[in-house]
């Protein structure tokens, strides 16, 4: 396990996974993929990439195997079977998850790798679809110290940093859910701050300013700020809601297995629910304002 990897899988070619893939193949890396719906591998085979007729036939030749996928289960279920990654994947390899999981799965995936003799790097990544197009993620990555060496130049390759904190691989997963938490709580913060504000007569504007100029300095931070302030949840660059009351509900079930409580989350969770049952399951995360909004009597 000592020479960095040479041939690399790709499987689940969604919206990250494809700026992912691509900067893979800007990267120079020798590239397979593999989707559950063909037509989505067509623009990265005419840049490059190897097709697969499986996740098993993806996996065979490759010394690292990138999944991004939705959930759990479809990590499980991708992974097993006659024709899943475990099929084909040779004792040695590498499997890096990118998707955001249950801490749980990921100690059930690293116990299922150990039993195939292969290797498995738990590797969530933070940023938007934008940052995964210019290569601007930030990878945690935990897991075999000397598999994470191996993956690491992989990871590099769409990543503007990767960080290795734990031979434990569920800590990268409970890191993401963490940081995750972060970001929903202040849509929470600044969609109350809005509609306090709009109740009173404020301006919006001037906390935008606020916000953008002094509160805020990360890019994200600002991105959602002025989408809350203009109520804009249909563009790019965010997080599908649906996925996001996914995420906020691993968060809950995390910290009721290890003795804590986030009450924020749990505020989060239900407007995010309402927004889903209101039709907005495919808007923006942050659009569970909108909820905020009814519930402060807001047009």
């Amino acid at each position: 396990m000592g020479s960095p990897a040479k041939k690399v899988a790709f499987i689940g070619l969604g919206n990250m996974g494809s700026n992912i893939a691509n900067c893979l193949l800007a990267g120079g890396i020798d590239l397979t993929v593999w989707n559950r719906t063909a037509s989505k591998m067509t623009p990265l085979i005419e840049r490059g990439a190897k097709p697969a007729v499986s996740a098993k036939e993806a996996a065979r030749s490759a010394d690292v195997v990138l999944t991004s996928l939705t959930d759990d289960q479809s990590v499980l279920d991708i992974l097993q079977g006659d024709q899943g990654i475990l099929a084909g994947l040779l004792p040695g390899s590498v499997h890096v998850c990118l998707t955001t999981i249950s801490p749980r799965c990921a100690d059930e995936l690293e116990q299922i790798h150990i039993k195939h003799g292969s290797f498995y790097v738990s590797g969530p990544v933070v940023g938007p679809t934008a940052a995964a197009a210019n290569g601007q993620l930030l990878s945690y990555v935990a897991g075999d110290p000397a598999a994470i060496e191996i993956a690491r130049p992989v990871c590099m390759a769409y990543s503007k940093q990767v960080i290795a904190i734990s031979e434990r691989p569920s800590i990268a997963n409970c890191m993401k859910l963490a940081i995750n938490f972060n970001v929903v709580s202040t849509l929470e913060l600044i969609g109350e701050t809005y509609a306090f504000a709009e109740k009173c007569g404020i301006p919006l504007v001037y906390l935008r300013d606020f916000y953008q100029q002094m509160w805020f300095a990360h890019p994200g931070a600002k991105m959602y700020a002025e989408k809350l302030r203009a109520r804009d949840f249909g563009g790019g660059g965010g997080f599908v809601m649906k996925g996001g009351l996914k995420d906020v509900r691993l968060m809950l079930a995390t910290a009721e297995e290890n003795g804590a409580q986030l009450e924020t989350g749990n505020i989060v969770e239900r407007k995010l629910r309402k927004g889903i049952e209101a039709g907005m399951g495919d808007d923006d995360w942050s659009a569970f304002y909108e909820i905020t909004r009814r519930e402060a009597g807001l047009p």
